[in-house]
């Protein structure tokens, strides 16, 4: 029936159009409106839509030119960013990121725990420089003073793999070479420290233990003999078990130095426990047992002497080295005593 209709439309509106007066116009636009409304009823959308070939009419958009032809700046004037941020949940979308996840994956634990030890690990090198300053300054002076050229000095035990030669920064390298009186006391005098502290620790949780399930007077010559006996195991055990087990106390890895055999080997149990009995005995005899540090070519103790042991300049994995002003001051003393003999 709509075909039928849509065809005496085409007819009347073709002889209409023959006629051509005001009231064939006039008919020819009711017609012309009957025939749109026909055609429109007549044309089903979802055939039209299925027969589009949709790659094939992107295929002819020109997007730059499409590109082109838009206002940027016309369009971001007219969006409306506070109205935009207003619709935003920032909480919700805080919640749905996953933050430890995100640290994870960019590494940032890393990258401070690197940067941190990095940072550290210069600040204390800057401190143990100085401290090799003056190692060397007042080892070679007072080498001197009994008639020894420094550059016959030895440097290092024999069969240790030492640093040598400058960097390019003019530094000299000593690792492994023997540490000077300077870094040593410096050493020592932190030892003491952490063992007064470590005593004091174990001195009160043993009066704690004593007061709290015992009635025993701690004021009495036998407590305080007992307290003395606990005191010399403490300084025994905290310099036998550094010596042997890791080569260095807190004080030494601190300033940066390392006990060894006089062949550059590991001290063994044996050799540590010694050096700890006679470290005292270097010490109470009116400091005479560490004038060896001075004048000795290995810079050696009474208690050095005693354990088969030296002291030598270790820094981990970092080189030790000198400051390049001493470096430089060094050489040039050198070459001089070589162009004066």
């Amino acid at each position: 029936m709509r075909d039928r209709e849509l065809l005496l439309l085409l007819l009347l509106l073709a002889q209409t159009a023959d006629d051509g007066d005001e009231h064939s116009a006039g008919i020819l636009s009711r017609l012309t409106s009957r025939a749109t409304g026909v055609v429109v009823d007549a044309v089903e959308p979802d055939a039209v839509i299925e027969k589009v070939d949709v790659n094939a009419l992107l295929d002819r958009v020109d997007v730059n030119h499409l590109l082109d032809r838009v206002d940027v700046n016309r369009l971001l004037d007219r969006v409306d960013v506070n109205a935009l941020m207003d619709r935003v949940d920032v909480d919700a979308l805080m919640d749905r990121v996953d933050v430890q996840e995100l640290v994870d994956r960019a590494g940032i634990s890393d990258i401070v725990a690197e940067s941190t030890g990095a940072i550290a690990g210069s600040a204390i090198d800057v401190f143990r420089r100085q401290v090799v300053a003056l190692d060397v300054i007042i080892g070679n002076s007072t080498y001197r003073l009994v008639g020894r050229d420094p550059k016959t000095r030895p440097v290092a035990p024999e069969g240790l793999d030492s640093g040598s030669g400058v960097d390019e920064t003019g530094r000299g390298q000593i690792s492994g070479h023997y540490a000077g009186p300077v870094s040593r006391l410096i050493a020592f005098g932190i030892d003491v420290v952490f063992m007064w502290l470590g005593y004091l620790l174990i001195a009160l949780g043993i009066s704690f233990l004593v007061d709290f399930f015992t009635d025993i007077d701690t004021s009495t010559t036998a407590w305080q003999l007992f307290a003395l006996m606990v005191l010399s195991s403490w300084l025994f055990l905290y310099n036998w078990a550094s010596y042997s087990i890791a080569g260095k106390t807190a004080g030494m890895a601190i300033v940066g130095l390392r006990v060894l055999g006089r062949n550059g080997r590991v001290l063994t149990g044996s050799h540590a426990a010694i050096r700890t009995l006679v470290l005292p005995i270097s010490i109470i005899v009116f400091g005479l047992g560490l004038l060896g540090i001075l004048f000795n070519p290995q810079r050696r103790s009474l208690h050095d002497a005693a354990a088969g042991s030296v002291v030598v300049y270790d820094w981990g994995d970092r080189p030790a080295e000198m400051p390049a002003p001493v470096t430089e001051w060094v050489n040039k003393r050198l070459d001089e005593d070589e162009a004066s003999s």
